[in-house]
């Protein structure tokens, strides 16, 4: 099985251990020489609801999750789940929040004519125009030097942000997890009003698209 770590760009997480981003960049050369061209990913090895396996290290007998897919223009867009019921899986998502777990690959194998090599700028580039997708995996290095998880959001500095605007501890976890709704006994006086002001700007801060 060959491996590529590509660009993976997080768009966001949450704490129940679901994320969006991309665990592949199309036209992308790594330290290795590969490229993988849009589209490339004609077959995957999927679970029985069709979605793909995220592994821990690519090692198959630790698999932390599954997610959905599409190849765009961009790259391998992935909605995952990480299974948090799992010690090592919820180890690994601590890890990625700390900013220590940063890195995706992903592991396939190139049918037979499936990559053609061609010279660029005096150095061979391997193109994979075709690939078997079996997982992708968390990892702390790769052979990509862009190959990292970006913008993961801890829900923790969230909720601890909202301590600091005058919220209780269980008030900051329902916010952070339901929004200003979730304080539904609030009677909306100027205080509230002002506070909901003050989230709305925190949420704008935090960047959570």
């Amino acid at each position: 099985m060959d491996r590529l770590t590509a660009p993976i760009e997080i768009k966001e997480t949450k704490a129940d251990g679901s994320f969006t981003g991309y665990a592949a960049v199309f036209n992308n050369v790594d330290l290795g020489r590969d490229v993988i061209l849009p589209g490339a990913f004609k077959n995957v090895k999927t679970t029985n609801d069709g979605q793909v396996r995220i592994a821990m290290h690519h090692n198959l007998n630790q698999l932390a999750g599954k997610a959905k897919f599409e190849q765009d223009d961009h790259g391998l867009r992935v909605d995952g789940q990480l299974a948090l019921g799992v010690s090592y899986v919820r180890d690994a998502y601590e890890l990625m929040k700390a900013g220590v777990l940063d890195g995706l690959s992903v592991g396939f194998d190139i049918p037979y004519g499936g990559a053609t090599y061609e010279d660029r700028d005096g150095d061979y580039v391997r193109i994979i125009k075709e690939a078997v997708l079996w997982e992708f995996s968390l990892v702390p290095f790769g052979m990509n030097p862009e190959a990292l998880i970006q913008n993961v959001k801890s829900i923790r500095d969230f909720e601890a942000q909202l301590r600091g605007l005058g919220y209780s501890q269980r008030e900051a976890k329902a916010l952070a997890s339901g929004g200003f709704k979730s304080l539904g006994y609030r009677d909306g006086g100027q205080d509230s009003v002002m506070l909901a002001d003050e989230l709305k700007n925190l949420t704008h801060a935090f960047d959570w698209k």
